[in-house]
């Protein structure tokens, strides 16, 4: 067993080294997006609050310690990536015995995606999150079977580290919680555990509130939730037939934001609105009337403008949130339907293009890694067709997932599946529903937010129609 562990560490290395200089030579200049902007600009300033958590942020930060080099930033990020890929890959080799071929079939799916690879070029926290993530699900499948104390501490550290790289781990530390109280602790390092995922947590949101007041002015943990809502509310108020609009007195603090929203709607022609898939363009889109000063270009790495932005926010959150309650069944209709779509056929959103389709960055990137122009190129096309197949992969391993799911539960699975495994089954049953239900929520589902699921979904999926080899 230690020898096929080498084996696979060798292999996962050498594949590692020829796609890096693969990607490198296809794309010389990483990809840069809206969001890349922002963690550059708090990369370079080291500031503790933004738009968006910093946890990325640093890791930029930490590699400039060495180099401003955009492949050692590149190189940095894939390789964090598989060695969180590899403890996630060794988990699933303890957890049960599996066939070479499906050992294999997991191998190439965590290590020679194509997705992982082209989103490693990107400036942005997706491929380290997912690492992360990869690290604390493996983690909970170790805890129940292994539950140390030392693991559990280190898993709360890892909890801490995905709670400042993105907003989505807010579901985290409740399945963690979920999970620790069904380990074989004692009830007292139970109680301490969850005490402890309570203290980090909650200190890092005061912290982070604390900072987003000192940096922009208003007290609020996520400046972006806010926008985020009012986005989702106004998306599916804007596909409402014009005469299911009440017209009646609302609230005075939402008159002036209403106005804008009813002026845009009787400017703009419905089929010029935007429409599906779900996309952030309340957000971002300089022409948006939810925008504090209509018209700012380059919106991410403009910081009086994110300033005006953060000191809306929580008007803009309980805008969204009087909205929805207003208009309950249309906001399902054109909201939450389409998103539930959207989660089991993300759309590709930016992977399809490479940087936005433009060949310019914006300067903050262009002072960080120190360029002597703005304008980037690369040697493969600029829109990868690939990328638009895989929304219906997302389709095809949740359709493998379920229908193994069902032959696990009528054909005896439970019976001879070993109680590592049940174990690790639930876990993951249980992450998806409660993930399901937060994301659908929460923003528009697109791919690079699902890659984690796909592989989560990939492996489980195969290790449940891997039945022969169940039972020890």
């Amino acid at each position: 067993m230690m020898r096929m562990r080498y084996h696979y560490c060798f292999l996962a290395g050498v594949t590692m080294v020829l796609q890096f200089i693969l990607i490198k030579y296809l794309y010389p200049y990483p990809n840069f997006m809206q969001d890349s902007y922002n963690y550059l600009r708090s990369a370079a300033t080291n500031i503790d609050a933004n738009l968006w958590p910093v946890g990325y942020a640093k890791l930029i930060r930490f590699a400039g310690l060495f180099s401003h080099s955009d492949h050692l930033l590149v190189f940095l990020q894939f390789f964090i990536y598989h060695l969180c890929g590899l403890y996630y890959f060794y988990t699933l080799l303890e957890i049960r015995p599996c066939s070479k071929w499906l050992q294999w079939t997991l191998f190439a799916f965590i290590f020679l995606n194509p997705a992982i690879l082209y989103l490693s070029n990107y400036v942005t926290s997706d491929v380290y999150f997912i690492g992360i993530s990869l690290v604390w699900m493996a983690q909970l499948f170790r805890l129940t079977y292994k539950p140390t104390f030392l693991l559990l501490c280190i898993h709360l550290l890892v909890l801490l580290l995905a709670f400042t790289v993105r907003y989505h781990a807010l579901i985290y530390p409740v399945i963690s919680m979920t999970v620790i109280v069904f380990c074989q602790y004692s009830t007292f390092i139970k109680a301490w555990a969850i005490g402890m995922t309570i203290v980090l947590v909650g200190g890092f949101v005061l912290y982070t509130a604390r900072q987003t007041e000192a940096n922009m002015g208003r007290r609020q943990f996520s400046v972006f939730s806010g926008w985020q809502m009012a986005n989702n509310a106004v998306y599916a108020y804007a596909h409402m037939p014009a005469g299911e609009r009440r017209h009646d007195t609302i609230p005075a603090k939402f008159a002036a934001i209403q106005a804008r929203v009813d002026q845009w709607l009787d400017s703009v022609p419905v089929s010029e609105r935007p429409g599906r898939p779900i996309m952030a363009y309340f957000i971002w889109d300089p022409s948006s009337p939810l925008q504090p000063a209509p018209g700012v270009q380059h919106i991410a790495d403009n910081a009086s403008h994110l300033h005006k932005m953060a000191q809306v926010a929580p008007l803009l959150n309980d805008y969204g949130k009087f909205l929805i309650a207003r208009y309950p069944v249309p906001y399902i209709r054109y909201y939450i339907w389409p998103n539930a779509w959207q989660y089991i056929f993300p759309p590709a959103e930016n992977l399809a293009v490479y940087n936005d389709g433009v060949d310019t960055i914006l300067p903050v990137a262009k002072e960080w890694f120190q360029y002597r122009s703005a304008h980037v190129y690369k040697r493969a096309g600029n829109e990868l067709p690939l990328f638009h197949f895989y929304p219906y992969l997302m389709g095809i391993i949740l359709l493998i997932f379920g229908i193994g799911w069902i032959r696990y539960l009528y054909q005896e699975g439970r019976a001879i599946a070993n109680e590592h495994f049940r174990y690790a089954l639930t876990i993951v049953t249980y992450y998806w529903l409660v993930n399901f239900g937060f994301s659908v929520l929460a923003s528009p589902v697109v791919l690079r937010y699902q890659l984690f699921n796909m592989i989560i979904g990939a492996t489980f999926g195969g290790m449940l129609w891997d039945m022969k080899v169940y039972s020890r």
